[in-house]
């Protein structure tokens, strides 16, 4: 088997874009093309750029949850674009999410523990 596409690899964290956006736009409101910038230098995409069709997807059901908003930015130059921004919504989701995360470390490090040593060979006994 090639563990290339694995899920193993933790190229299937969609889940964690959700609040990577939100703690994104609590800082600054950004254009869709900015936040898939930002959104690539996180720890979580392994340098590798986010699925852009995915995120705006995924902007667009936030939007509809009422935890960002959007408007376009007319520009002098240039076709107009369009900024999201966390909602009120957003900003008392976040919190939520930063605990769902630390509950998630804790329960991950504790995973982590007992993986590490079912991997360690048995010691003493009788086979």
């Amino acid at each position: 088997m090639e563990f290339v596409n694995c899920p193993c690899t933790g190229k299937t964290l969609d889940r964690l874009v959700r609040p990577a956006v939100l703690t994104l736009l609590a800082q600054d409101p950004l254009h869709g093309y900015e936040l898939l910038k930002r959104l690539a230098t996180m720890a979580l995409f392994h340098g590798r750029p986010p699925d852009a069709t995915g995120v705006y997807r995924l902007l667009r059901d936030m939007e509809g949850e009422g935890l960002v908003a959007s408007d376009w930015e007319r520009a002098d130059r240039g076709p107009a674009k369009r900024r999201y921004a966390i909602t009120r919504d957003g900003l008392t989701c976040l919190p939520l999410w930063i605990a769902t995360l630390t509950n998630y470390q804790s329960a991950i490090s504790q995973l982590l523990s007992v993986a590490q040593l079912s991997l360690r060979p048995p010691t003493g006994g009788s086979p």
